[in-house]
């Protein structure tokens, strides 16, 4: 037990591994579930918290309270609500914002003409309320870096002294998908094209799996038929409760309509010493169906990643020569931007200003920018100088855009969230924002949800749903080949090709399954750099030769949060023979740092 407490934790004072046994015990969890609790009680409480006795013991009454409150609202929920009087909660979009704020949203031509007040304002420029500096004025730990991937490449000095040329000589962006198909009409689906897509996937793992493992067409078979012989299954993880936790005794295995004619049948998982799955996921499976119950596993067939990216060795020598011996540098951040008590948005602002001073080639900014979850949002409670394109356009265009124009000279990259209140595509994936009333200036590019686009070579790929912990949430294991959860998920999300594998998806998540595959990998291969915000400890690690970054939040409910920059040096081009192929192998010439904000 403390092995795996240590493993999560490290190592940890006497008299705090106690008080984290018990809990353990007391709410029956792992220690892998008490350490993602821990995560998200820190991004409420601020990155300095450390595991004390005093932080563990309201840490304690924390979760105490919360599982207190989850039980309180079910039994109000299942006494009070019955499904003809229950109404489906607002799941973000322009629309119903607008429809549900406008009657409170005020503007600062109904004060009148009264003498204005000057705000006062805290040592970094930041409203100071009420006499005492904002929770993110008085931070102390500004710029710190945190985490650095590749310590021993140079970090060099900004601005570059080869940027003189600007990003338009340095840099060439070329979105890798078809963007226009995001435009679909959302949630309009039918159940029928629905089926369609999920046997298509499982289909074409099928045959993937069979050119990777050299099967022949009749070691396949239908799962749920029962036979003596061994055969090869490939299907999809259901759980066998519509609500709870997946668990070993619940694991159901869904085959395709031309395989199995869609039964599910009974995963039997007691041979197998290691596996990791998640509802949603496509795996495949040997094993026998003797008695038509249950289909025994002897064994889980591993599912290849698709390959990485490659390069002739003409394209990389071109890029090289654009960047003119300084590397591509690329400054990463993602939403909320700003704290729950006000919607100044000084993170956002923070950012832009240092962006502009020390001129990055590109800023990609996630949402969510203007977060439906947000208190003052969801109230209504906000002031907007004058109405144009409703009071959500109005509060982007004067809280957000303004901050953005800042960046002059860098190309800046926007892709929205799922609860981006600016946003009339809600559910993922989703298309990207409307220029209409944003004011957003030339620089700033519009990028569908999950985006998967080049820079110059590089390929980098953008899914902002907190996927990680979202799976993390939902995976149901037993002694998983590989230890670390960040590195673990990531290789799931490879090995399925899709950037949002989980069905059914987490709530909050608006899942249009008939265009679920917009969410695969493009082009069938990995991307360089994977982008996956989540309120899990911001980290960049190298997994399966990608970058798997995940800058977190740049500010937390109650504190400030993290941004990524790194740079990324000119790869091995040069003279090829004949169109020679070289992968890019950006994981060794890529510094990255983790910064707070």
């Amino acid at each position: 037990m403390d092995e795996d407490l240590t493993s999560y934790f490290g190592p940890l004072p006497a008299d705090v591994a106690p008080e984290l046994h018990s809990m353990l015990r007391l709410h029956n969890i792992s220690a892998e579930e008490l350490f993602y609790k821990w995560e998200s009680y820190c991004m409420k409480m601020g990155p300095d918290t450390r595991p004390t006795p005093d932080t563990v013991a309201a840490f304690r009454k924390d979760v105490r309270e919360q599982l207190e409150k989850d039980v309180r609202a079910r039994s109000r929920t299942q006494q009070h609500q019955t499904p003809a009087r229950r109404k489906p909660a607002p799941a973000g979009g322009a629309d119903w914002m607008m429809d549900g704020l406008t009657p409170s949203v005020k503007r600062k031509s109904d004060k009148g003409y009264g003498t204005p007040v000057k705000a006062s304002r805290g040592p970094s420029g930041a409203p100071v309320k009420g006499g005492a500096p904002s929770v993110f004025a008085a931070r102390t730990n500004a710029g710190e870096v945190v985490e650095v991937l590749n310590e021993h490449l140079p970090q060099p000095a900004m601005p570059q002294a080869g940027a003189e040329g600007g990003w338009e000589a340095r840099v060439r962006l070329v979105a890798n998908m078809d963007i226009k198909r995001f435009g679909f009409r959302t949630m309009h689906q039918k159940l029928t094209e629905a089926s369609e897509v999920v046997d298509e996937r499982i289909d074409d793992m099928m045959t993937v799996v069979q050119e990777h493992h050299g099967l022949a067409d009749e070691q396949f078979g239908n799962p749920s038929t029962a036979s003596p012989a061994e055969v090869v299954a490939v299907g999809r993880i259901v759980s066998d409760f519509l609500d709870g936790k997946l668990n070993p005794a619940s694991v159901l295995l869904e085959a395709s309509r031309r395989m199995g004619a869609g039964a599910r049948v009974p995963l039997k998982l007691d041979a197998v010493n290691s596996f990791s799955f998640f509802p949603g996921q496509i795996v495949a499976v040997r094993g026998v169906n003797a008695s038509g119950a249950y289909f025994a596993v002897t064994e889980i067939l591993d599912i290849p990643p698709p390959p990485l990216p490659a390069s002739t060795a003409e394209t990389l020598a071109e890029s090289a020569s654009r960047l003119a011996g300084a590397p591509l540098s690329v400054v990463v951040a993602s939403g909320p931007y700003t704290t729950e008590d006000n919607l100044d948005f000084e993170a956002l602002d923070e950012l832009c200003e240092r962006a502009a001073r020390e001129r990055p080639d590109v800023v990609i900014l996630t949402g969510p920018f203007i977060d439906s979850e947000h208190p003052l949002v969801k109230a209504g409670d906000f002031e907007v100088e004058r109405e144009r394109g409703g009071p959500i356009a109005d509060l982007f265009r004067e809280r957000v855009s303004t901050k953005i124009q800042k960046i002059e000279n860098s190309m800046v990259i926007l892709v929205p969230a799922v609860t981006d209140a600016i946003s009339t595509h809600v559910a993922y994936p989703q298309d990207k924002f409307k220029k209409r009333f944003l004011e957003l200036p030339t620089n700033v590019k519009l990028l569908p949800n999950p985006a998967t686009f080049s820079l110059n070579e590089v390929v980098f790929a953008v899914s902002t749903p907190d996927i990680l912990l979202h799976l993390s949430s939902a995976e149901c294991r037993r002694n998983p080949s590989e230890p670390h959860p960040i590195a673990r998920l990531s290789r799931s999300l490879m090995a399925q090709r899709n950037y949002y594998p989980l069905f059914p998806p987490a709530e909050g998540v608006n899942m249009d399954v008939p265009y679920c595959r917009l969410a695969d990998f493009i082009n069938a291969c990995r991307p360089d750099v994977l982008v996956l915000p989540s309120v899990l400890a911001p980290t960049a690690k190298v997994v399966g030769g990608v970058v798997v970054l995940n800058s977190g939040a740049a500010s937390r409910r109650k504190a400030a949060g993290n941004w990524v920059r790194l740079w990324v040096g000119a790869g091995a081009g040069g003279e090829g023979e004949g169109g020679e192929v070289r992968g890019h192998r950006v994981f060794e010439r890529v510094r990255v740092e983790v910064v707070r904000v």
